[in-house]
C-alpha cells in the first residue's frame, strides 16, 4: 500500500512537473470505473468539469485537489486515496485511458490527469472542504513536532506497532515505515508507549521523522513493484527470516495486531 512517502512522490510530481497540474482547467471528467467514487459519479463530473485546479495538498496517505468555478463561487474538493495499487499520473491527453484506468481528468494544454488502480480499491471523495476527512485523522506524520507526538504518545496506553498503525494517531504511516521506525529507534514493536522512558519516546519521534524524511527524499520504497521510482533501502520489512543489518541476527517475522510485523530480537528486544 502507498504510503506517506509514495503518496508525497506523487503530489510533488503533480506539482512540480513543467506544466504541472496546478492552474489546469479540466475540459472533461471521465469515470470508467463508477466504483471508485464515493459518492454520486454525476456529481464529481458536474462539479468539476469547466473548473481550475488551483491546490494540491496531502495529508497523510491522503491526496486533496481544490478546483475553483470561473465565477466566485466556493471552492470544492476532490479527496482520494490511493489504497493498494492506486497510482496518478500526469500525461499528454492521447494517453487518458489505460487497461487499468479507473478515473482521469482532461485537461487543457494536451494533458490528462490518470488515476490507475489495478486492484480497484482506491477511493475519490467530492467534499466541500477538506477537514471532512482530516477531522478524523491525526497530525501529519511527517510534520508533526516533537512535542505534539510526545503528548500524544503519553496520553495512550497501546502497543508501539498499532499505535503508529492508527491514522488517528498520526497520519500517513503504514506497515512499511513503521518497521522501519522501530527499527531504527530499537524499539520492540510490542512495547507499550506508556512504559517508555523519555529518552526512548524522543528516540521514537527523531526514528519516525528520520526515516520519513529519508524515504521522502528516496521517492518511497519499491516494495512490490507499485512505485518502481522509489529507491528507499528498508532494513527489516520484508526481511523475515533474512540477517539483521546491524547484527547478523535473523530477523523475526510476528503478527501483531493482525498485521506482519518485521523486526531484530537482538536489537529491538523486549524489556
Amino acid at each position: 500500500m502507498p504510503e506517506l512517502p509514495e503518496v508525497e512522490s506523487v503530489l510533488q510530481c503533480l506539482t512540480t512537473s513543467n506544466p504541472s497540474l496546478i492552474g489546469r482547467l479540466v475540459r472533461e471528467v471521465r469515470i470508467l470505473r463508477n466504483s471508485v467514487i464515493d459518492g454520486e459519479a454525476s456529481a464529481v463530473v458536474q462539479t468539476v468539469t469547466g473548473s481550475t485546479c488551483c491546490d494540491v495538498y496531502r495529508h497523510g496517505k491522503y491526496l486533496f485537489f481544490g478546483f475553483q468555478g470561473h465565477s466566485a463561487s466556493k471552492r470544492v474538493w476532490l479527496a482520494l486515496h490511493l489504497r493498494m495499487t492506486g497510482r496518478l499520473f500526469l500525461v499528454p491527453e492521447q494517453e487518458i485511458a489505460e487497461r487499468h484506468t479507473r478515473f482521469a481528468l482532461l485537461l487543457d494544454h494536451g494533458l490528462a490527469l490518470r488515476f490507475d488502480d489495478p486492484r480497484a480499491f482506491g477511493r475519490v471523495w467530492l467534499v466541500d472542504d477538506p477537514s471532512e476527512v482530516t477531522s478524523k485523522l491525526g497530525p501529519d506524520a511527517l510534520l508533526i513536532q516533537q512535542k505534539t507526538f510526545l503528548d500524544r504518545l503519553h496520553g495512550a496506553r497501546r502497543q508501539l506497532k498499532p499505535l503508529l498503525l492508527d491514522q488517528g494517531f498520526v497520519a500517513g504511516v503504514g506497515n512499511i515505515y513503521a518497521d522501519e521506525t522501530l527499527f531504527r529507534a530499537q524499539l520492540h514493536p510490542a512495547r507499550l508507549s506508556a512504559d517508555l522512558t523519555s529518552s526512548e519516546a524522543e528516540r521514537f519521534y527523531h526514528a519516525l521523522h528520520g526515516v520519513l524524511v529519508q524515504a521522502v527524499a528516496a521517492k518511497g520504497a519499491n516494495i512490490d513493484g507499485v512505485f518502481e521510482a522509489g529507491s528507499f533501502p528498508v532494513a527489516v520489512y520484508g526481511r523475515g527470516g533474512r540477517p539483521c543489518i546491524v547484527c547478523g541476527t535473523l530477523i523475526v517475522k510476528e503478527r501483531l495486531g493482525q498485521r506482519g510485523t518485521h523486526f531484530c530480537p537482538v536489537c529491538q528486544p523486549f524489556r
